[in-house]
């Protein structure tokens, strides 16, 4: 299981039985909304609402990388992420909508807006679940 911790301002990970507690990240966090992990490719997303950014690093906590740098101009204001392939989508309070961004191609566009205050996001895959492998998600 992976969590962050406001008060800390860190992500960690252990065992789901709480054993093997380890920090992921400790450094330049601030409000860590939301999590989504890349099974597939062993990574860890997240959003962070303070500072308007979302990034990722390994599951190990190596090799951290800003995906979007969202702060500039106060017109994004990132809360829930969730992961789907090689897709990114990210609720949104500033534009009051649901984004999508593909890591690959670096694509972004609006998908859902008017909405209110949107919060979590969730991805689910009816096929994926039908075999039995789970998709990403938080």
């Amino acid at each position: 299981m992976y969590w962050s911790d406001w008060g800390a301002s860190k992500i960690e990970k252990a065992n789901m039985d709480g054993t093997a507690r380890t920090i992921i990240v400790s450094s330049g966090l601030a409000w860590v909304n939301s999590l989504a992990l890349d099974f597939k490719n062993d990574l860890l997303y997240w959003c962070d609402a303070r500072l308007d950014k979302i990034e990722r690093v390994d599951l190990q906590g190596n090799n951290r990388v800003v995906i979007l740098d969202l702060s500039s101009g106060g017109r994004y204001h990132p809360f829930g992420l969730a992961l789907y392939e090689d897709v990114l989508f990210w609720t949104d309070w500033i534009t009051k909508s649901v984004h999508k961004y593909n890591i690959t191609s670096t694509i972004s566009e609006v998908l859902v807006d008017g909405m209110g205050r949107p919060m979590e996001i969730h991805i689910y895959d009816h096929k994926t679940l039908a075999t039995g492998m789970s998709s990403s998600h938080t």
